[in-house]
């Protein structure tokens, strides 16, 4: 008797590897899953714009950065601290204009890093938005800003397929090696209510599918299905039913080592997870240091830069 659904995932192996340059961008799965790749010496950009749930918002910052521009309608001032509508809170200022020269310099950064980049994975989390009524413009974060200023609306796909195309389009040809992964969050946002959130991740699989389709450097990762479909209980959600547990993203961390790391790529991230617990017991015993650990972390260091070589 069969009691999971289990998925059959063609494996391509060192897609991803640790001498790569990699950019994260969406929502906070995004966050998870890339900083497991930064944790283990991946070179990896992750989130610059702080979280981003909705596909139009990331693409919005992504052309932005590659323009050079941003969107001076977009900024408030709330509790004595400026903010962008269309980055997450967590990049604020006390002026707008020390703002403005914290959001160019995050560009600049992020424009080099996408013209080098290797891989960009973006992890689209809602197709759901909230438009500001006044400027009727669709914003990344609310700020705190009273519902009331704002209206909801779930995004256009055809919108959607033909800005994304044209992007990407335009992005490869500035810069030709790269290659594009798409992923659908499986946090579940259920305060938009169950249909409602249905109605979201399906208008998001349609767009990934659809830009699979249209590029053969797009590929698409089924974080989604594995934790929806494959583990399929809500063990595997925290206490809110609503972010899967930490045991749940190992889970398609293995999986997405499974498919995308070569076995030299799986050995480097078990001797960097070695190392780590090595020297942060190193350091925690600075006083009266064991030599004989020390000698272990200096082969371990070895045998990794053996194996970058």
């Amino acid at each position: 008797m069969k009691f999971r659904t289990t998925l059959n995932i063609a494996p391509q192996l060192d897609f991803i590897n640790p001498k790569q340059e990699i950019v994260s961008i969406g929502s906070c799965f995004a966050d998870s899953v890339g900083n497991r790749l930064k944790s283990v010496g991946f070179k990896a950009e992750i989130n610059p714009f702080g979280v981003l749930f909705n596909p139009y918002s990331i693409l919005k910052n992504l052309k932005n950065t590659i323009n050079d521009a941003v969107d001076t309608d977009m900024f408030l001032q709330r509790d004595e601290s400026s903010f962008h509508y269309d980055f997450h809170s967590r990049i604020n200022s006390e002026s707008e204009e020390d703002l403005t020269r914290q959001l160019n310099d995050i560009q600049n950064t992020l424009k080099k890093q996408l013209l080098a980049a290797d891989r960009l994975i973006l992890t689209f989390g809602s197709a759901w938005v909230y438009r500001h009524i006044e400027s009727n413009n669709i914003v990344a974060n609310c700020h705190k800003i009273p519902q009331v200023n704002f209206k909801k609306e779930l995004l256009n796909l055809t919108d959607l397929k033909a800005d994304y195309r044209n992007f990407i389009r335009d992005l490869k040809t500035i810069n030709p090696k790269l290659e594009v992964l798409l992923t659908v969050s499986p946090v579940r946002h259920v305060k938009d209510g169950l249909h409602e959130n249905n109605l979201s991740k399906s208008t998001l699989h349609l767009l990934t599918h659809y830009l699979v389709e249209s590029f053969g450097f797009v590929h698409y990762f089924p974080a989604y299905e594995l934790i929806i479909d494959d583990l399929r209980d809500y063990r595997f959600y925290k206490e809110d039913l609503i972010h899967p547990t930490n045991q749940a993203v190992n889970y398609v961390f293995e999986v997405l080592s499974d498919t995308y790391f070569t076995p030299k790529t799986k050995e480097i991230i078990r001797l960097k997870e070695k190392l780590y617990l090595l020297q942060n017991h190193l350091q925690i015993v600075k006083s009266k240091p064991d030599e004989k650990l020390k000698l272990k972390a200096a082969e371990i260091q070895r045998q990794i830069d053996q194996l970058l070589k």
